[in-house]
């Protein structure tokens, strides 16, 4: 299997400065067959070399499964293991605090806590699972509304949960201004999320909402449901030279050719690529 494209995209975002990679549902990890799946977890891991943590979703409809997709991925290398409640919803919250400490038990590797809409871990229990075992010190939130689940989870969990957005940055700021260290996003514009993260930390939180704000139209273009939000943020990755092609695994319905012209001429506006869609990789807009 090749991994041209894939290694790109990892450089890609080192280069804009990331603090970690992360491979989870919008990297179509649950599209892949088992085998595939370890072959591109052992590549990226591969690629990043240790320059990064590396993140890596190991949630699965059971304890069982979810025990050895872990396992599995600590055999691969990885540093963390992101796991959410798959299967577990509607389930009383002590089935799923089971459920989360039957993995801790079973395999030594820092977990992250992924609460998101469908499969949602309330602030009280996650707060309580950094309590009860020392594997859980990170959590990414993104069950909508998002700040007030920050703040709600911040209060209770304090500084014993380091916690991240998700939602491709969608609410990024305000997030921020509740607590989040930070985002698990796509990569198609992770350089610009990572000076918004920048200049935030650096105290100038007006210019980086500012900055941000520019850019929540086109976040929300590859956030398109029906799985057209994969075909968008390839595209975009395409037209920034870090793809060289842009097709995602079935089932994704395919955006209407208008839809990609939009999506091209907001990245010229924005100045991540010139125009004609070539592209301006880094460029601080």
């Amino acid at each position: 299997m090749a991994f041209g494209d894939l290694e790109s995209e990892i450089d890609f975002a080192l280069n804009s400065g990331v603090h970690g990679i992360s491979l989870g549902v919008a990297s179509e990890l649950n599209k892949l067959t088992d085998v595939e799946r370890d072959e591109v977890i052992a590549a990226v891991i591969r690629h990043v070399d240790g320059r990064v943590p590396t993140v890596i979703a190991t949630s699965a409809p059971s304890t069982s499964m979810t025990i050895s997709r872990t396992r599995k991925t600590l055999e691969l290398g990885a540093s963390m293991a992101m796991i959410a409640p798959d299967g577990f919803g509607g389930f009383p919250s002590e089935d799923v605090r089971r459920h989360y400490l039957a993995v801790a038990e079973a395999v030594d590797i820092p977990i992250m806590l992924q609460d998101r809409t469908g499969t949602s871990i309330a602030p009280s229990l996650m707060a309580q699972l950094a309590n009860d075992h020392a594997s859980f010190r990170h959590a990414k939130v993104e069950t909508l509304p998002t700040p007030p689940r920050f703040a709600e989870t911040k209060r209770l969990a304090g500084d014993s949960l380091t916690l991240l957005g998700g939602v491709n940055g969608a609410y990024l700021i305000e997030e921020m201004n509740r607590g989040s260290e930070g985002a698990m996003a796509s990569i198609a514009i992770i350089d610009v999320l990572c000076q918004v993260w920048e200049q935030y930390r650096a105290g100038d939180t007006a210019a980086a909402a500012e900055r941000w704000e520019r850019h929540t139209h086109l976040i929300e273009m590859y956030r398109y449901g029906q799985g057209m939000n994969y075909w968008m943020a390839k595209e975009i990755l395409r037209l920034r030279g870090v793809f060289t092609s842009a097709f995602p695994r079935l089932p994704a319905r395919k955006p209407d050719e208008t839809a990609f012209r939009e999506v091209r001429e907001m990245c010229e506006r924005l100045g991540l690529i010139q125009a004609g869609g070539r592209s301006t990789r880094g460029v601080s807009t």
